[in-house]
């Protein structure tokens, strides 16, 4: 469709006038990595199963705005609430907008759009400008530890709006986690989950929930009815004991498996094996040795019990030895650097799991 200062929206307080302002909650733009405008969880979900879960399904991690177009700027305006900047994750990850353009098949990152307008201001809005009219499918990163109220995109008027082109892989892939799924680093883009779906070209859905995500029965059967082509297990840093892990990871796999019977299940230990959390330093290596074995032998007991699609990934190995420290920001969660081995260690196991399953058409 032809972009028309009819079909825009008229913002009450905005920098620039020129652009047309599209809410992005109308086709043939579209959301990914949200239940719906711009939840991760239901309300009733997320508020049945704890107060923090409530709080931060709101944020909009893993969040994303897909479209098409040949407009040679793109601006974003986003009205903002509750934002929380967190120790591990810089200003810019937590209030910001990173772009990708699709680009020989791959995704690739374009710039950044800075919270810009100052003290008082409840809003986001900056503009990238391009050198050529060519169409381009674009996706939109959003902030890691803000909730979203409103989002406008602002393109040159007679310019096109067409849907993005599809994923490879449409089914999505479901992490579920702690601060680290939830994510951390220099910008929105930067958690493992979203570096793997790039690399994928997959659809996924972030319900990472920093220190919250605990396998509570309620959020482990709603994640169960998600229609998913993979499930990664990843909240190892949450339990708060070994015996809470101990009481709630296998039976959080039970319910997962017993809903999807064919679905392939990614079990993963905390990544920070080998160093220490600077500032909590609760735990030691003999600690991490424990939870790490703890999800082996459940891995293991799966396998026993003739589950043939179930993976581990072992955080003992993610990080190589002469970086560990690098790989950190604080000793526990990981840096751009620490994501980046990360996602290796995951795109390792997942990639064959999509292909093989896109060979046999059994889940995507």
């Amino acid at each position: 469709m032809t972009v028309t200062r009819e079909m825009g929206t008229k913002l009450p307080d905005t920098t620039m006038s020129s652009p047309v302002y599209v809410d992005v909650r109308k086709a043939p733009i579209s959301l990914h990595g949200f239940c719906e405008p711009f939840r991760r969880v239901p309300d009733e979900i997320a508020r049945a199963t704890s107060e923090g879960v409530a709080q931060l399904s709101q944020n909009s991690t893993g969040g994303r705005i897909r479209f098409c177009t040949d407009s040679d700027y793109i601006v974003v305006h986003a009205e903002l609430s509750e934002v929380s900047l967190t120790g591990n994750s810089s200003p810019v990850a937590c209030s910001s907008f990173d772009i990708y353009l699709k680009e020989d098949g791959k995704q690739s990152f374009r710039g950044v759009y800075f919270p810009s307008q100052g003290k008082g201001k409840s809003y986001v809005e900056s503009r990238l400008k391009f050198y050529n009219r060519e169409r381009k499918d674009v996706t939109l990163y959003c902030p890691l530890n803000a909730s979203l109220k409103e989002v406008y995109v602002g393109l040159r008027e007679g310019s096109e709006l067409l849907p993005a082109s599809p994923y490879a892989y449409e089914k999505p892939i479901v992490f579920y986690g702690s601060s680290i799924v939830h994510g951390g680093g220099l910008r929105p883009s930067s958690p493992y989950p979203s570096i793997v779906s790039r690399r994928l070209d997959s659809e996924y859905i972030n319900l990472g929930f920093g220190g919250n995500a605990k396998a509570e029965k309620v959020i482990m059967e709603y994640m169960a009815g998600l229609d998913m082509s993979v499930f990664v297990y990843d909240y190892d840093h949450n339990a708060p004991t070994l015996e809470h892990l101990r009481e709630t990871h296998y039976e959080g796999y039970r319910i997962i498996r017993e809903k999807n019977p064919d679905l392939p299940i990614v079990m993963a230990s905390r990544p920070d094996y080998w160093t220490r959390n600077y500032t909590l330093e609760y735990y030691t290596v003999e600690d991490n040795e424990k939870r790490r074995r703890l999800i082996e032998e459940n891995y293991l007991r799966a396998k026993a019990e003739g589950d043939s699609n179930v993976y581990f990934v072992d955080g003992s190995k993610i990080y190589p030895e002469e970086i560990r420290n690098e790989c950190s920001s604080d000793g526990c969660h990981p840096s751009d650097l620490g994501y980046y081995f990360m996602a290796n260690a995951f795109e390792a196991v997942l990639r064959p799991i999509l292909e093989k399953e896109k060979t046999f058409g059994t889940s995507c």
